[in-house]
């Protein structure tokens, strides 16, 4: 998981409040949450998480890699119960067991989702949409009890999303970020998580170019030298001239022993 997973979670959550059947009623990864809003009255509710992510790639090192992430969405009718236990009173909520018209209010959800999320007048979905460089395939599942294969008023969305990545350490913090980050800043509940992101991305930045490298790579420190993005030798910048290469030459060779002259035939 990553920064962008959580401004993803937050982003749509924003973007889904107040856009569906569920009005005010979306939570950002906790169904518990909601409870304090709920009445003992069916309503329908939903809740955003993001559970699953794959970066296939390899030799990228831990940072800018492409990843797929798996955004989920649950669309619920549920009630609240509330009992006492031990004299204190608890409420949770309920899912019962569906019949033609909490289907109904499932399929409307189902579509009004898509519509939010895709809205061009929703500067939460725009920011949403931001941190989205492609979709995969849509999935649905709908709620059974295991045991009874009884049927319940949910519905499980499953939506691949291949997201922007996370800045790596020392990166300049892409504008698509700062602009979401923004964005976020505008509702309260978000304020200190979005300075926390900010402090996070900032991190790195007086990293030298070799350790950007070695830091981007996952490697040890010979290898930016071999690269050719060597590090300062007591407190001087190696220049190209100056750099040894070990690829297609003796080690210990001289950059201008290596490459061709072009009077030799040689091209430069």
């Amino acid at each position: 998981m990553s920064l962008v997973c959580a401004m993803l979670r937050m982003t749509a959550v924003q973007a889904l409040r107040g856009a569906t059947l569920a009005g005010e009623k979306v939570s950002d990864s906790s169904i518990e949450a909601l409870s304090d809003i709920m009445t003992d009255a069916q309503q329908p509710v939903m809740l955003v998480r993001i559970d699953q992510s794959s970066e296939p790639s390899a030799n990228e090192g831990l940072f800018a890699r492409s990843a797929t992430v798996t955004l989920s969405i649950d669309l619920i009718v549920a009630s609240k119960v509330t009992f006492a236990v031990e004299g204190t009173p608890v409420s949770e909520l309920v899912i019962e067991p569906t019949d033609a018209g909490l289907e109904f209010s499932l399929d409307v959800l189902d579509r009004q989702w898509r519509r939010a999320l895709s809205d061009p007048e929703n500067s939460f979905a725009e920011a949403f949409r931001q941190l989205v460089a492609g979709f995969g395939p849509i999935k649905a599942s709908r709620g059974v009890d295991p045991e009874t294969g009884r049927k319940h008023a949910i519905r499980m969305i499953e939506v691949e999303i291949e997201p922007i990545c996370d800045p790596a350490p020392g990166d300049a913090l892409p504008a698509a970020i700062d602009a979401v980050l923004t964005q976020l800043e505008t509702v309260a509940d978000y304020v200190g998580a979005v300075g926390i992101c900010r402090a996070e991305f900032a991190k790195g930045s007086a990293l030298l170019s070799w350790q950007k490298v070695q830091s981007q790579l996952m490697t040890t420190s010979p290898v930016p030298g071999l690269l050719g993005v060597a590090p300062p030798d007591e407190g001087e910048a190696v220049t190209f001239e100056q750099f040894t290469p070990v690829i297609n030459a003796n080690e210990g060779a001289a950059a201008s022993d290596v490459l061709p002259e072009p009077d030799e035939g040689g091209e430069l």
